[in-house]
């Protein structure tokens, strides 16, 4: 039974089968969007009950993969987000919560994200890339919090619009940021001093040329990582300790099979 289920956990059929059921349940999502099929809501709750019944199938089977080492399960972070969704989907959730358990199943549509080994890596590569993404964004914090501050008091008065407090400073230097409609807002305060260009482009150049590049490099150098640990774990798919639980299980079953022989030639 044991042997019956790794061999389904492990065909890539099953994993397609998942694929496709994900992709059902993203399909059910975009339909309750549209009022025409107001009128088949209910047949659209079934077929999420369906998705959420196979998910919970998926994991038990997993789980009775893993024995005798159920642990292992948990030790997979993309194993842990789908249990996790399964738990956030059984919560009685009804009345003035409806909304949010319709929000928890697009949860279940995030599963795509480790149905191939590169989609995978490209998930782990952002949350690999997180600590040092804190350190950037303080440093884009404080050059916010230096800029908002000089352009509330430098054009406050000549574009009230964009200036006139530190928020809509911090939201127009956001929109400099993502450099649209940047040109338009310089033009109203250098035409009243066209020195003042000098704080769009020092801004410019520092946050978007210098920071984002920054930023770029740290989530290609953790990608390389994330890459380079893929091709360690091809180049030496079985551990060890694998091959000699294989060992013990396969003498476990020879044993048996011995003593039922043995029984009968008895």
């Amino acid at each position: 039974m044991l042997t019956l289920t790794r061999k389904i956990v492990n065909n890539p059929s099953f994993n397609h089968f998942i694929t496709i059921v994900i992709l059902i349940q993203a399909t059910v999502l975009v339909l309750e969007t549209i009022p025409y099929f107001k009128s088949y809501y209910p047949f659209l709750e079934s077929i999420n009950v369906a998705v959420l019944v196979v998910y919970i199938i998926e994991a038990g089977l997993k789980i009775t993969a893993s024995y005798p080492k159920v642990s292992n399960y948990f030790r997979n972070g993309w194993n842990i987000l789908d249990f996790s969704i399964i738990v956030l989907s059984l919560l009685p959730l009804g009345g003035s919560y409806t909304t949010i358990a319709r929000l928890i199943r697009l949860l279940r549509v995030t599963r795509l994200t480790n149905r191939s080994k590169e989609m995978s890596i490209v998930v782990m590569t952002i949350v690999k890339s997180i600590p040092s993404m804190v350190n950037i964004f303080l440093l884009l914090s404080l050059l916010f919090f230096i800029y908002s501050i000089a352009g509330y008091h430098l054009f406050g008065a000549i574009d009230p619009a964009h200036w006139d407090s530190l928020p809509r400073s911090v939201l127009t230097l956001f929109q400099i940021l993502t450099l649209e409609g940047w040109v338009e807002v310089m033009s109203t305060v250098t035409q009243a001093n066209p020195l003042n260009g000098l704080y769009f482009i020092s801004f410019i150049v520092v946050s978007t040329f210098i920071v984002i590049n920054i930023f770029v490099a740290v989530i290609v150098r953790k990608s390389e990582e994330a890459y380079k640990a893929l091709e360690d774990e091809i180049r030496n798919p079985v551990t060890q300790k694998e091959i000699l639980f294989e060992i013990k299980e396969i003498r476990k079953k020879i044993n048996d099979l011995e003593s039922r022989l043995s029984k009968d030639q008895g």
